[in-house]
């Protein structure tokens, strides 16, 4: 059993818009199925291999009901990222009564990118996202694939110090950009048919609507699900370091996790392992390094597969994958939830499935 007294936060709603679904229901029945959206693009590398992209069907962006305030230039990357993160907050809020402005905390890309004269992406949330989003409380951190659990690292310390009822949080991110995917061609990081040590790049906007109060948790079949802190560390040895690659980052941010779990607690690991072999070689050592905590059975689930790298949409996409499959297992009790950065930040999470009281709102979904 775990430490009743040890701070929880709870799920009280989840949306996104994938490459595979467009909410949190599709998307969840796609990468169970195995459905992949990968699919060739107009994008060459300098070398002439057409590269696999995988992205939202444009017809969700023609047909969201939203009032985008323009800026003085268009990026289509930028359109793209403001519409899916409208749509994917609407859905996550959607599951409660809310008639007050939450804060917000924006998982967003390490490399902040040049936002000048275009669309203020902040703004168009609090428009669009009425009554729930507020310029003023939004929060960013910039800390890529793992940004999302380290926003929810500051979910913990600001939900506990404070008399909110919800926080959100959640990032939205897109690769559909030319001078970023040339980046990448230069660094010889995407899949093509000559390289085997690549990634697809995707897109999506995941948010989860977080409480301290588990009376407002969505319940399904007599359950809800809890967040145990986070563990976050730093890996000197990153994808983009000059310095000896040791493992250390991912081992220190799932021991950190996993403080106070039973041994062979962990049903299943939700990873951001992208196809590249770095990552690959990461999970290992960390698996190996913690495995008194995983079960004989455990599988390994790693969805970029199916919908492509989400970037620093990743660790809430992740978090309501694994939500979804323990809402469904009858036997599953917990999952591990992991996101790594290119740069430094390693982000862990346990995430669990626990009895509902009989206070508690029954959810209808």
């Amino acid at each position: 059993m775990t430490n009743g007294n040890s701070p929880k936060l709870y799920i009280a709603g989840m949306g996104m818009v994938t490459p595979v679904g467009g909410n949190v229901a599709m998307t969840a029945a796609a990468v169970n199925a195995g459905i992949s959206a990968y699919r060739s693009s107009d994008f060459h590398t300098q070398n002439g291999q057409r590269i696999s992209l995988a992205t939202v069907p444009n017809l969700i962006f023609d047909n969201i009901d939203a009032q985008i305030a323009e800026g003085d230039k268009f990026n289509e990357r930028h359109d793209r990222v403001t519409k899916m993160a409208i749509i994917a907050i609407r859905e996550a809020c959607s599951q409660q009564s809310i008639n007050e402005q939450i804060p917000l905390v924006l998982a967003m890309p390490e490399v902040k990118i040049d936002l000048e004269d275009l669309a203020p992406f902040t703004y168009n949330l609090e428009q669009n996202c009425i009554p729930v989003v507020s310029a003023k409380l939004c929060r960013q951190i910039h800390s890529g694939r793992a940004a999302g659990i380290d926003a929810i690292d500051f979910a913990f310390k600001y939900l506990f110090d404070n008399s909110q009822r919800f926080i959100l949080v959640g990032g939205s991110d897109s690769y559909s950009d030319s001078a970023m995917l040339m980046k990448l061609d230069e660094q010889n990081r995407l899949l093509t048919t000559g390289s085997a040590d690549g990634f697809v790049p995707g897109e999506a906007s995941s948010f989860l609507l977080l409480t301290q109060k588990p009376e407002y948790a969505i319940v399904r079949n007599g359950h809800i699900i809890a967040l145990h802190a986070p563990g976050i560390a730093e890996e000197s040895g990153h994808l983009l370091s000059e310095m000896k690659y040791r493992g250390d980052g991912l081992d220190k941010a799932f021991k950190k996790a996993l403080t106070n779990r039973p041994e062979q607690s962990i049903n299943n690991i939700y990873s951001s392992m992208n196809g590249e072999n770095y990552w690959a070689k990461e999970f290992g050592v960390a698996q190996i390094r913690n495995h008194k905590f995983f079960q004989p059975l455990m599988k390994v689930q790693h969805p970029a597969d199916c919908y492509g790298d989400l970037g620093s949409a990743s660790a809430t996409t992740l978090i309501s994958l694994a939500a979804e499959s323990l809402f469904k297992n009858t036997t599953a009790q917990s999952h591990l939830v992991y996101s790594s950065s290119d740069g430094s930040k390693r982000g862990a999470i346990v995430i669990e499935k626990v009895m509902a009281t009989t206070t508690q709102f029954v959810s209808m979904n």
